[in-house]
């Protein structure tokens, strides 16, 4: 059977910038890219969003469906910066933003995760924050009856922070 799915096994590869190169040869052959590694018993497959650099595709995407995570932080909607060890309660309020928080995700078909290293970072370190990104959602989807998405867009470049001009002096 054939299947829109490309595998990229972690473990076969050294670094962020050589997943975000296989990644993006599979976005640009018009396949969706499948990360595929294990930790301990558990095996995990985790389909990620990829787009083809070559295609130059303008996406905007609203700021408070999105949070980004990089190096060991996680930033949301452009003003708070959370550490990496906050994922689960983050997660949370992105995904299901139960008190209707501006900051998060105003739908669960809507929130989204941009996932950003230094092209440098070892594939084990990228395992061990996709494992916690994994088992975190695991837990959370476990809680609200098994059907919450996870998606999770592989970005080339670092999160952007846009600041506001600075109003002009009054004279």
């Amino acid at each position: 059977m054939e299947t829109n799915l490309t595998e990229i096994y972690l473990d076969s590869i050294k670094n962020y910038g050589e997943l975000i190169k296989i990644a993006d040869q599979i976005a640009c052959d018009g396949k969706v890219p499948l990360l595929k590694f294990s930790s301990d018993s558990t095996e995990f497959n985790l389909i990620v969003f990829k787009e083809c650099a070559k295609k130059m595709e303008i996406v905007d995407y609203h700021a408070s469906n999105v949070i980004s995570i990089q190096k060991n932080s996680i930033i949301i909607n452009d003003k708070i910066e959370m550490p990496f060890d906050s994922l689960q309660l983050v997660l949370r309020n992105h995904i299901l933003n139960p008190n209707r928080e501006f900051n998060y995700s105003k739908s669960i078909d809507k929130a989204l995760i941009f996932y950003y290293q230094d092209s440098l970072l070892s594939s084990k370190k990228i395992q061990r924050q996709l494992i916690k990104i994994a088992n975190d959602f695991n837990e959370l989807n476990s809680k609200n009856g098994d059907s919450l998405p996870l998606k999770i867009k592989l970005s080339d470049y670092p999160y952007i922070r846009i600041l506001n001009p600075p109003l002009p002096d009054e004279e």
